[in-house]
C-alpha cells in the first residue's frame, strides 16, 4: 500500500515518486517517508554514446519532467539504473531464457551499474541530480544447474542484470561495491536524503 501525502503540514511540498517499481516504493516506505507514486508519461530510449552514467540521469530526469505539470507544490524523484557489461547496456531478459544467457556470460566477471537520480522542486523551479556507480562480480563457479535453479526462485526476468540482490540472487554474487547498496536495488537512499535535507524537508515528521 502506497502512503498518503494528505497528513503532511501544507507548508511542506508533497513527495511524489515517479516509478512503477515496486522495489523503489518499498524502500521509500521502510524510510517512513510520506509519499505518493506516479506512473512517468516518458517513452525510454536506451540509445547512447557510450556514457552509462550520463543515460542513467537523463532517463530520471525525463521521467521526472513528464509528470511535472501536475503537481505545483511538490518534490518530484526520478530514479533509473543502467546495467553496463562489455561497452553494452544489459536491459530485463524477458524470459528465463534470456535471463540463464545473461548470467552464463557474467560469471567471473565484473560489470557496472550506473543509477541517476533526479529531482525537481516544482514550488521553487529548482533541481538537484547525482549519480551513484557501483560494481558487481559474479561468482564464476556458478552450474548451469545452479542458474537455472535461482531462475525457477526469484524469476528475474524483469530485473536488468538478471539478479535480483534483494532476493535469493544474493547468493550469484563474489563482490558488490557501491558507495549506496540502496542504489543496487533501484533509489539511492542515501543520497535521496542528502537532496531532501539541501531543501529542508523533515526526514522524520512529528507524530
Amino acid at each position: 500500500m502506497i502512503n498518503s501525502v494528505t497528513t503532511l503540514d501544507k507548508s511542506i511540498p508533497a513527495l511524489i515518486l515517479v516509478s512503477t517499481s515496486p522495489y523503489r516504493q518499498e524502500l521509500m516506505q521502510q524510510a517512513r517517508l510520506k509519499f505518493q507514486a506516479v506512473p512517468p508519461r516518458f517513452e525510454e530510449t536506451h540509445i547512447h554514446d557510450g556514457d552509462p552514467a550520463a543515460l542513467a540521469l537523463a532517463l530520471a530526469r525525463g521521467k521526472v519532467m513528464s509528470v511535472a505539470a501536475d503537481f505545483p507544490n511538490a518534490i518530484l524523484i526520478g530514479s533509473d539504473q543502467i546495467v553496463w557489461f562489455e561497452n553494452r547496456i544489459l536491459t530485463k531478459p524477458g524470459t528465463p531464457e534470456r535471463a540463464l544467457a545473461e548470467l552464463k556470460s557474467l560469471r567471473g566477471h565484473t560489470h557496472e551499474f550506473y543509477m541517476g537520480l533526479f529531482l525537481w522542486h516544482t514550488g521553487l523551479s529548482a533541481s538537484q541530480e547525482s549519480v551513484v556507480k557501483g560494481t558487481a562480480k559474479l561468482r564464476a563457479d556458478l552450474t548451469e544447474e545452479e542458474l537455472r535453479r535461482y531462475i525457477a526462485i526469484d524469476h528475474p526476468v524483469n530485473c536488468a542484470g538478471s539478479a535480483k540482490i534483494e532476493g535469493a540472487g544474493l547468493l550469484l554474487f563474489e563482490r558488490l561495491d557501491c558507495e549506496d547498496w540502496t542504489a543496487i536495488i533501484g533509489l539511492p537512499m542515501m543520497q535521496l536524503t542528502t537532496a531532501l535535507r539541501r531543501w529542508g524537508y523533515p526526514i522524520y515528521e512529528e507524530t
